[in-house]
């Protein structure tokens, strides 16, 4: 049957249930589309009939009616999603300028601890090149209290990433559906009001980081049909306090503070001819970022960057396309990028999972005691005794008892036995219970980090690129310094922004 004549069908049934006679035209149709909800309930059951349609069929051809008849209004119901591309520069651009660029105006205004800039710069580039990787690390930006920069490092991010999407509340529903349609660079603010109690959201989230499992599976439409959405996108969390393990183990730790009384950073406002100004000059950043991308992807893939001692296989996964990205750039990076894995890996010892957190006091108290075993019930006692750990009110202001001691344990294959000690034989734990979890899973990390030599410095032949500017590799305004002494970057003319005379130009590297 043709599409016209079961149109003419639908036209005839309606006709009849509306009473009214032939010829048969869309006035009638539109009659049953316009009804009020229930008398349009009280007829459409014996349309159907008469049709002899499902009663779907029907509600589906009157609500495609009404569509066409009753559009979406625009006040009320939101605005459409646009993220306009980033235009890239009109030349190749020098690597190493543009990295040190966007380092220099994020301490322009954020105080970040040492080596996060870095972190955060590398982080930035990869999204620009994210066709070359198969993880995606979340870039985790976390602070103790508020008013330590969060929001502005993210407006700033936000200005220097391709198809930013900002949002401080996000559903899971939205965030797939955004991602499938647009390829955002999401930026979550305010993640600590409604990511940790949202499993589903925290699934889409965890989903995202490789490649290959980064879709969820919905039904869709009427026919409930089964269909993949993308999850695979850059993305930026913020928020105060921590964020659930599964995610912090999938992203760069940025740890962000208040600044001291004696640290300096630059107002940032963005609605005055200083923000027009900014804004200006990370748009060119911008479009050097994405001409750097466009022009390196393809070798980008080829890379096998060396992965620091110390790094457990999470991190290594987190860190490998940073570090891919500071192997291309060359130079000064290289080090800069090993040395900032290392020591913001190491940082995130304190994020981890409260058994592994348990397997490593226990380790130390075996170590410290010098004993082959313990009871239960002094086991939990000891762990309780050690002060800024979680086990002396682990549950309601509770300490840690034997039966959580031994949910915990049980994860890793550990149980109770009895054992014989002096006062007799009771429930405990032997060393030697603990012997493969110890293995496993406390791996140490390194005591010190390796040295970055911010100083030391490529030939156009080691970087594959010609510097371009010699701030770039040895002027007094080096990365390095930078972190630590965020005050002095205004007058280093080489790369700093507060300068609107310096332009785009002067990252660009023109190749005949």
């Amino acid at each position: 049957m043709t599409d016209t004549m079961q149109e003419n069908r639908v036209q005839f049934a309606i006709a009849q249930a509306l009473n009214n006679a032939p010829p048969i035209d869309t006035t009638q149709l539109d009659q049953l589309a316009l009804l009020p909800p229930i008398e349009y309930g009280q007829t459409r059951k014996r349309v159907a009939e008469e049709l002899g349609v499902s009663v779907a069929l029907l509600d589906k051809a009157i609500e495609d009616r009404k569509k066409q008849l009753l559009p979406a209004a625009p006040v009320g119901n939101g605005r459409s999603l646009e993220l306009p591309p980033i235009p890239l520069a009109d030349a190749p651009v020098n690597g190493q300028a543009v990295f040190n660029m966007v380092v220099s105006v994020l301490g322009e205004y954020v105080i970040l601890p040492e080596h996060s800039a870095i972190a955060i710069a590398l982080w930035i580039f990869r999204t620009h090149c994210d066709d070359a990787f198969n993880i995606s690390p979340r870039l985790a930006v976390l602070s103790p209290v508020k008013r330590c920069g969060k929001t502005t490092l993210l407006e700033l991010i936000a200005k220097l990433v391709p198809r930013p999407l900002p949002t401080s509340n996000v559903t899971a529903s939205v965030i797939f559906r955004a991602v499938e349609k647009l390829h955002p660079t999401l930026l979550i603010d305010e993640a600590d009001s409604f990511l940790t109690d949202n499993e589903e959201l925290r699934g889409i989230v965890n989903s995202a980081h490789r490649r290959e499992s980064a879709h969820v599976l919905r039904n869709v439409g009427d026919d409930h049909e089964p269909r993949l959405f993308s999850t695979w996108c850059p993305m930026v969390i913020a928020g105060i306090g921590t964020l659930p393990e599964t995610i912090e183990d999938r992203s760069i730790m940025v740890s962000m503070r208040r600044k001291q009384a004696g640290e300096t950073v630059q107002p940032l406002r963005w609605n005055s001819r200083q923000g027009d100004a900014i804004k200006k000059q990370l748009a060119r950043i911008a479009s050097a970022l994405a001409r750097w991308a466009f022009d390196h992807t393809p070798e980008l893939r080829a890379i096998d960057p060396v992965i620091p001692d110390g790094l457990h296989d999470r991190a290594a996964d987190n860190w490998y396309p940073l570090l891919t990205i500071a192997e291309k750039i060359g130079g000064s990076v290289i080090e800069q990028a090993r040395a900032a894995a290392v020591a913001l890996s190491l940082g995130e010892t304190k994020t981890e999972s409260r058994g592994v957190e348990l397997l490593r006091d226990i380790a130390e108290l075996f170590e410290q005691d010098q004993r082959d075993r313990f009871t239960s019930q002094a086991l939990c006692d000891l762990l309780g005794g050690l002060e800024e750990r979680p086990w002396s009110d682990w549950r309601r202001g509770k300490p840690l008892n034997p039966n959580q001691l031994a949910r915990l344990l049980k994860d890793f294959g550990i149980h109770s036995r009895s054992i014989r000690f002096d006062s007799g034989v009771q429930r405990g734990y032997h060393r030697e219970d603990f012997g493969d979890a110890f293995g496993r899973y406390l791996t140490p990390y390194p005591a010190t980090p390796p040295s970055s030599n911010c100083d030391s410095a490529t030939t156009g032949s080691q970087s594959g690129e010609t510097p371009l500017l010699q701030c770039a590799t040895n002027s007094p305004c080096s990365t390095s310094e930078n972190i630590q002494n965020p005050a002095p970057r205004a007058t280093c003319s080489g790369v700093a922004l507060q300068n609107q005379e310096i332009g785009l130009e002067e990252v660009i590297d023109l190749v005949d």
